[in-house]
This record gives structure tokens, C-alpha cells and sequence, in this order.
């Protein structure tokens, strides 16, 4: 802010302004100063934006703990560190001076010695530097992209060849939100996700990397860019074996932002990068570095088929005239996209996508596709198929996936459901689901799909993963990201997928990160897999949250030729 320009002091100042932005119960914000502090810019290092000190707690919906951190001033990075400015630390032999490497190397629980270490931070030509470098420089073009492929202890001594560290859980939080509660996820650096424009503000959902100084509309209220997307970043604290990550990737759902990963130390990925923190003199205590402990692993005991059976009684339906009509059609190279309406759950219009190849013959086999919280929020359904399931319509096989009540093409009449305990709750999930299976109810309609050999496949939304257990119609069930939040021990019973997993028929297959950010392997992934009956099978790959679609293709695809079947391909 130029406090001159706008009238406020006689000389150029940075400022710093702490609100509380309120989101009232119809999601209404509102923005009430609670203090200013001013600095003057002089004394703000380059590339650096001021953060002022005091208690803070964290309120991300990923929160790792309840404690406060009282922290001192600090600047941190404006932009997350550049290629161009890694390579200075490499050209001014960062690898070779012991001095900036201050912490013990721990991999697999075992120490390294230097020499050990140093063996495995190199490049594709086997010289020190980011693991997708070649000798020892960055591709072309890329200078002032972010820093990727480097593990946390290369970070962290980068960090100390500036002067730096790396930035607290507590510090990189306030930084990117000032204190924003954050509802399921909902708040990113410069409001609600629901505000939409995410593209404009944000890298996520895309191919790649962007420059660090892009996306200007999305700064935190301090002025730090990309704090959501582009790269997730390395924090100071360790955590379960490993050290802490936030923020979210160019690869990964908005949503993201609001969760903390925790990857080993050793660990490195296009998808994570880091920016540093330089503490004021006056500051003291470890600003928050504190060490988490792995959470908590659960055992879920499966429930009878008797309840089962009471539970599921919830979910019966009238079958009824659907009306269904093909309103919209858009036509590509590589499929034919309908978009159709049919009679819903409470008698209004339900949408749903229709996606058929051209490279198969009919009938098609058919994934019946659950997007992620983000289609709540931010995404369409469209954009959700076509980012993450376009190969699987290239390799053959029709998608089809239905508008549910809530996504951003059907807005709430009214403020979400929260309260998983509620009847309400459990009222709104049998509509849901009830228009799931309307829809499959439409595709029977059809001679073009295969009814017989469709596969229900759910991203991430672990409120609709009991749907294969009220539904007998799916002959394969894929999870991708799918796990059990200690939230639903609480849920209503006739809602809660821990009572309806037990009790999913059709082979089921999960796909998990093994670091996965908001949805842990061991505290909330396992537990689900265990309470599956035979057959299943839990594919675990190495990453986070969302599965590389080079991972995520083969295995599904894979699994679908085995559980439905082989595609009939038209040449």
C-alpha cells in the first residue's frame, strides 16, 4: 500500500493491517481493522513483506494443533524462492560449505553422514543441485519460476545462506491469511473460494509451475504472492518422521490451501517448492517451531448387516417419470459431451454431463464420476471431468456425472448443512444420493451404455463414498483419495460412511498418497480400507493428495479392464 498516494503520511511507508474478516452466517464478510502498524520501508529487506508479531493460533480447517505461538516480527519472502535465485546458492558453492546444512539427516529413521546425504541431492548429471536440473542449471526460460524438486534440507540451507530459515507453521499461516477462520476449507488468501475467479488469482488445477509474480489479484492481506498454489512449501516444523508443507500445488484442488502435509525430509517433487522468513532482532522463542506427533490411528469395528439394513431403508425411492431431456451437446476430437436434465429428488431439474467417446464402440462401459469438495465451491463439472478423467473417455470409456444440489452450477437455497450429526444433514445426503441413482435410472434409458458394466469412481469426497453401498448397480468402485476424518465418529448413523463400507459389494479399489495432505494414509485412509470387504485392493504411490494422472491412469485403467472388462475400440 502507498500510504503517500493515498493521503495518509508526508513519507513512503509499508503497512501492516490486522483484520478480522467475519463471515456471518449467510457467508457475508465483513472487514473491521483491529490494528495498524506501520514500517518504514527503508528497513524492509528486498523481496520481503512485514509481518507484525503477537499470539497467534492457528485456523486452517488442516490445523495440527490447538496451541498458540507467540511470535516476534518477521519479513517473509514476497515470492517463493526462484530457480534463478537457487542457482546463486549453488554458484557460490552452497553445497560444498558445511555451515549452512545445520541439522542432522534422518532418512528412513537412520543418520547419514554428510557425504551420504550430499550423494543424494543431485541433479540428472549427478552434480549438486534440484533433482530436474541438468548440470547444475535450470531450463531455459525458467529463471524466475519456483524452485522445485528440493529436498527440505536444501531448503533449509538455502534459508541459512541468506540469513534466513524457514518459516514456522504459525508464521507461513499468519502470513497468508492474518488470523481468516477458515470454513471446510473455504477461505484462501484474499477471501472465499466461493468468490470465484479462482483462475485469476491462484495456480491450481493446471500443468505446471507459473513465475513467482504472477497472479497479483491473489496476494495475502500482507502482500506475499502464491501462498495458495503454484507450489506448496516447506515449513520449519517436523512432523510424524517428516516436515511440515502448506499451501497447496499447481496440481491440487483449491481447497488444499487450508491443509498441512508432512513429507520426509529427503523428499522432492515438482509440485513443492519453499519461501524463508528473517526473524527481527527483537524476537524470541522458536516462533513456533514446535515438532507434531503422527495423529492418532483408529479402529472402526464393522457394523451389522441388520442396522445396515435399517440405515439403508433411508434410501428408498419412487421411481418416477424423469422427463429427461439433451439440452446442450459439444462436440471435440475426442468425445461428445451431453448435457442433460431429468426429474430430481425434491421435483426440480437435475443436471447432469454426458461424456461418450469416439474411439469405442457402443455400448460404452461407463464411470460414474463424484467430483471433489471443490465442485461445492469453485469448479464446474465439466472442468472437474476434464481435468482429472479426459483419459479415461480417451481410453474408451463414456463418464457420466450428475450436478449435485450445492455444486456451483446448483447454488444453495439457503447456508450449508454443517452439522453431520443432524437430521437435516441425513436428509440432504438421501437427496443426493437419490439423484445419483435417478441418473443411473436415465442412463438405463439409453442403448448406447452398458448397464451392466459401470464403475462408480469418487474423488476425495468421503461424504459420498457409502453410495455403492445403497446402490447394487456398480460392478467396480474406485476411491481416490478417499479416507475416514475423526469428524464422522460423531456423524448421524443412517449418514455415516463408516456404517456403510463394511458393506460395499462390488471390487473395490483405493488410491492413496502416501503423504497425502487431507487425507492421512495411516490415520484416515487404512482405517476406511479395513472396514472394506474382499476383494479390494489399496494402491499407495508415493506423493500427496492427488495422484499424477501418469500414476493415476494406468492403475485405474487397469483396474476397470479387470473388473469390467476390456474396451471395444472402433478401430
Amino acid at each position: 500500500m502507498d500510504i503517500e498516494k493515498d493521503g495518509y503520511a508526508p513519507v513512503r511507508r509499508t503497512i501492516s493491517s490486522e483484520l478480522n474478516r467475519a463471515v456471518n452466517p449467510i457467508g457475508q464478510r465483513s472487514l473491521i481493522p483491529v490494528k495498524q502498524k506501520l514500517v518504514e520501508a527503508s528497513k524492509v529487506p528486498d523481496r520481503t513483506v512485514f509481518v507484525p508479531g503477537g499470539a497467534y493460533e492457528l485456523v486452517s480447517y488442516g490445523r495440527l494443533t490447538e496451541a498458540k505461538a507467540q511470535l516476534g516480527d518477521y519479513f517473509i519472502d514476497k515470492f517463493e524462492v526462484t530457480n534463478r535465485e537457487y542457482k546463486e546458492f549453488i554458484s557460490a558453492g552452497g553445497y560444498l560449505k558445511k555451515e549452512y546444512w545445520k541439522y542432522p539427516f534422518i532418512k528412513d529413521g537412520k543418520r547419514l553422514t554428510w557425504e551420504e546425504a550430499m550423494g543424494a541431492f543431485t541433479d540428472r548429471t549427478g552434480l549438486p543441485g534440484p533433482r530436474s536440473w541438468v548440470s547444475q542449471d535450470f531450463p531455459k526460460g525458467k529463471g524466475d519460476y519456483p524452485a522445485t524438486d528440493v529436498s527440505w534440507y536444501e531448503a533449509a540451507a538455502y534459508a541459512a545462506f541468506r540469513g534466513k530459515q524457514l518459516p514456522t507453521v504459525f508464521q507461513w499461516e499468519k502470513a497468508s491469511r492474518i488470523g481468516t477462520p477458515s470454513k471446510f476449507g473455504w477461505v484462501l488468501p484474499w477471501g472465499l473460494e466461493s468468490e470465484g475467479g479462482i483462475e485469476l488469482r491462484a495456480n491450481f488445477e493446471s500443468t505446471g509451475t507459473a513465475p513467482v509474480d504472477r497472479f497479483g489479484f491473489g496476494v495475502s492481506p500482507y502482500g506475499a504472492y502464491n501462498m495458495a498454489g503454484n507450489v506448496a512449501e516447506w515449513g520449519l516444523n517436523e512432523k510424524a518422521g517428516g516436515f511440515v508443507t502448506a499451501g497447496g500445488s499447481w496440481a491440487d484442488p483449491p481447497y488444499m490451501f487450508g491443509a498441512y502435509g508432512a513429507f520426509p525430509g529427503f523428499y522432492s517433487s515438482d509440485r513443492l517448492g519453499f519461501r524463508c522468513v528473517l526473524n527481527t532482532s527483537h524476537a524470541t522463542g522458536d516462533q513456533g517451531a514446535m515438532r507434531f506427533p503422527a495423529e492418532e490411528v483408529p479402529a472402526y469395528a464393522a457394523s451389522s448387516e441388520a442396522n445396515f439394513q435399517t440405515w439403508v431403508s433411508h434410501y428408498r425411492y419412487d421411481k418416477m417419470p424423469l422427463d429427461a431431456k439433451i439440452v446442450e451437446v459439444v462436440e471435440t476430437d475426442e468425445w461428445r459431451r451431453e448435457k442433460i436434465t431429468y426429474a430430481g429428488a425434491k421435483g426440480q431439474p437435475t443436471i447432469a454431463y454426458l461424456y461418450l467417446p469416439k474411439n469405442s464402440k457402443p455400448p460404452f462401459q461407463l464411470i460414474h464420476f463424484i467430483p471433489g469438495v471443490s465442485a461445492f465451491r469453485s469448479l464446474t463439472v465439466p472442468q472437474y471431468v476434464e481435468w482429472l478423467l479426459s483419459p479415461h473417455v480417451k481410453a474408451g470409456r463414456a463418464v457420466f456425472a450428475v450436478v449435485l444440489e450445492g455444486y456451483v452450477e446448483r447454488k444453495w437455497p439457503s447456508d450449508i448443512p454443517f452439522d453431520y450429526s443432524s437430521v437435516r444433514y441425513r436428509d440432504q445426503v438421501v437427496s443426493w444420493v437419490t439423484d445419483i441413482r435417478l441418473g443411473l435410472d436415465y442412463l438405463e434409458t439409453r442403448d448406447d451404455i452398458e448397464t451392466r458394466k459401470i464403475a462408480f469412481y469418487d474423488v476425495s469426497l468421503t461424504n459420498l463414498a457409502l453410495v455403492p453401498a445403497v446402490e447394487p448397480r456398480y460392478r467396480s468402485v474406485v476411491f481416490v483419495g478417499i479416507g475416514l476424518p475423526k469428524l464422522w465418529v460423531n456423524a448421524i448413523p443412517e449418514a455415516n460412511p463408516i456404517n456403510f463400507a463394511p458393506h460395499i459389494h462390488a471390487p473395490k479399489l483405493m488410491l492413496h498418497g502416501r503423504f497425502d495432505e487431507s487425507n492421512p494414509l495411516k490415520s484416515e485412509a487404512e482405517p476406511l480400507y479395513n472396514l472394506l470387504r474382499e476383494p479390494k485392493r489399496l494402491e499407495v504411490f508415493n506423493g500427496g493428495h492427488v495422484p499424477p494422472l501418469e500414476v493415476s491412469v494406468p492403475i485405474v485403467n487397469a483396474w476397470l479392464d479387470t473388473t469390467l472388462g476390456p474396451v471395444l475400440r472402433r478401430y
